[in-house]
């Protein structure tokens, strides 16, 4: 699903570039979310459904978008909608992008056997779970997710 997103009347929490490294990339998502913790006063549950919405789609972006490719950035942009106490988060690789699945074929496609599951796909369909809305750009290189605080 193609977004068009306009987050000018949020206030911005985080629009940086960062390295496909991925220990950098844990130190932003702490850093992230000591700024959230203290400026709104979130609870752990919601810290936690944060860190890993952060964590799933950063990881994807460092291994399907960016190829694990060092000199490649990804570009986070965190925001708030004050007024809806909506967090939007926007994660946007270098990579060519892909044709990303409806939300409804992220059900159909993860697979229930325990012994001979996939771990593909398994990231998206977790970040649906725990935000209210998560769609991509049409190049199918960036990815917003809106979640209710």
């Amino acid at each position: 699903m193609v977004m068009n997103v306009d987050y000018s009347q949020g206030e911005k929490i985080y629009g940086e570039d960062i390295s496909t490294n991925a220990y950098e990339v844990c130190k932003e998502v702490k850093n992230i979310l000591d700024i959230l913790k203290l400026k709104y006063s979130l609870d752990p549950e919601q810290c936690f459904d944060i860190k890993v919405i952060l964590c799933e789609l950063l990881q994807n972006a460092i291994k399907h978008g960016n190829d694990f490719d060092l000199n490649k950035k990804i570009h986070l942009d965190l925001w708030i909608k004050e007024d809806t106490k909506v967090l939007g988060i926007t994660v946007k690789d270098q990579g060519c992008g892909f044709s990303p699945p409806l939300i409804k074929e992220l059900y159909y496609s993860i697979d229930c056997d325990p012994v001979n599951m996939d771990e593909s796909g398994r990231g998206l369909y977790i970040v649906n779970e725990l935000c209210d809305r998560m769609e991509f750009n049409a190049a199918g290189n960036a990815v917003t997710v809106l979640k209710r605080l």
